[in-house]
């Protein structure tokens, strides 16, 4: 199953697409959740305690409204309509229908337009950029003062058989193996743990993908994630945009085990290869873009990701993984 983020959509399709100056307007939708540990019936409406989901700059707002009620992955789904009438990092304050349906453990979730007026994604195609600018957000030093540990490229490639994207090869040259907010991990060729190793992390993210996509009980095996013929039948797990002969190369994950990974296609050069995300259970992400744009979109709010967003709202860091 494919869970999309709020990226690089047409808005007839459910989501947004870039606009880039001298480009008309655009509208997206930007997705509302909150996630709800308790419910106080208070003058005029109901006081939430629980926090909200995404990354601040898709926070509800006053006048925001939420319209559904379920459990985790849309379980028990209700009609509601509440309306925000303040809401915290801990607390919300909603009037309106349906609050007195809510209980612990529930997702409020909604939606509200935006108009995108020209900038929005302006450089998050271009590589260098985006590691430069994914540089500054994180408080490293410049890649061209970096003074980083630099990689054993060629043996990772050929182990993988492939050449990996200049703007990963470029931020990990200059900054090694490191955890983005305590939460995103990016591994490196020969880092100083197993875990945060490239091609041993690799190794274990096929692993763990193979039983999704072959169906449980029938993922053993050393094969290609490509491999149609180990798949189940009517691709029942398998996401609609993996055909045949691609494949998947994962470059980190979550502290939560979400991998993220590179989706390659025959044919496509490596800059181009854009990043998805596998959660622990059946949903995927696509960003439609590459590991630096990524990245710098889950940190400045660009894409919303239901795994990430929440944990990657600021203050921004990057910690090495040294021994």
């Amino acid at each position: 199953m494919l869970l999309e983020p709020d990226l690089y959509r047409p808005l007839v399709g459910g989501w947004r697409v870039p606009c880039w100056p001298g480009k008309i307007p655009v509208v997206r939708r930007e997705r509302l959740s909150f996630s709800v540990d308790s419910v106080q019936a208070v003058p005029g409406g109901w006081r939430l305690e629980g926090e909200p989901d995404y990354h601040p700059r898709h926070w509800a707002r006053p006048g925001d409204r939420f319209d559904r009620a379920c459990r985790e992955h849309g379980r028990k789904p209700r009609d509601v309509d509440l309306v925000v009438v303040e809401l915290t990092g801990s607390f919300a304050v909603v009037t309106g229908v349906g609050g007195d349906l809510l209980r612990p453990d529930d997702i409020v979730s909604g939606e509200r337009l935006v108009d995108d007026v020209g900038r929005a994604g302006e450089g998050l195609d271009r590589p260098g950029d985006a590691t430069a600018h994914l540089s500054q957000l994180l408080g490293l030093p410049a890649l061209a003062t970096a003074a980083g540990p630099g990689c054993d490229w060629s043996s990772a490639e050929t182990a993988l058989g492939v050449v990996l994207p200049g703007d990963y090869r470029m931020f990990v040259d200059a900054y090694g193996a490191g955890i983005v907010d305590d939460h995103v991990i990016v591994c490196a060729p020969d880092a100083a743990h197993d875990w945060a190793d490239l091609l041993q992390h690799n190794t274990w993210a096929h692993e763990c993908i193979r039983p999704e996509l072959a169906g449980l009980g029938s993922g053993s095996g050393d094969w290609s994630l490509g491999d149609a013929s180990r798949w189940t039948p009517n691709r029942e797990d398998v996401p609609s945009w993996f055909e045949p002969g691609d494949n998947l190369i994962s470059w980190g994950c979550s502290v939560n085990g979400d991998f993220l990974l590179w989706h390659i296609r025959p044919g496509t050069a490596p800059d181009d290869w854009p990043v998805v995300l596998k959660e622990r259970g059946p949903y995927w992400e696509q960003y439609h873009v590459g590991f630096s744009a990524a990245l710098t979109g889950l940190l400045i709010g660009e894409i919303q990701s239901g795994y990430l967003s929440r944990w990657l709202g600021g203050p921004h860091s990057y910690a090495p993984l040294t021994t």
